[in-house]
């Protein structure tokens, strides 16, 4: 019996959820962030590309993510937020609402061309400085 590669890629998203995230094309061109091993089942990836006014949009694209009340300590929610070394502030630029099949994504725009962006696990969305422990971090530098 022949499978057409249609009916094969036809077949796996089927029976894959993961694949389905993946055929989206941005878990397969997208930048890996690393993990905590506090969280090792989690995966996180982002894609950064220049605005039209020079901003750095940022589509952050996680899976396996647990819900954060699981976490110990236990959290609310997940904050995405950008940082520029150790001496300044991180900005927050935004919850990561987590669905129920672990999965989230996060669009955002920063102004800065150099920065770390990191996910931590946090009582409230609205927090102004992490408290959490950073779970997913990536460096980028447009420059």
């Amino acid at each position: 019996m022949r499978i057409t590669r249609t009916a094969l890629t036809t077949l796996v998203l089927t029976l894959s959820p993961a694949a389905v995230f993946a055929a989206t094309g941005l878990f397969t061109h997208a930048t890996a962030m690393n993990v905590s091993p506090d969280i090792p089942a989690a995966q996180g990836k982002v894609k950064f590309s220049k605005t039209n006014d020079g901003n750095i949009a940022i589509h952050l694209s996680v899976k396996y993510l647990a819900d954060p009340q699981k976490l110990n300590p236990p959290a609310a929610i997940y904050v995405v937020w950008v940082g520029q070394g150790k001496d300044a502030v991180p900005q927050n630029v935004g919850a990561l609402k987590v669905e129920k099949d672990r999965e989230g994504t996060l669009k955002s725009v920063t102004p800065l061309h150099a920065f770390q962006l990191f996910v931590t696990a946090e009582a409230n969305g609205q927090v102004q400085e992490p408290v959490g422990t950073k779970l997913l971090w990536i460096d980028y530098n447009s420059e």
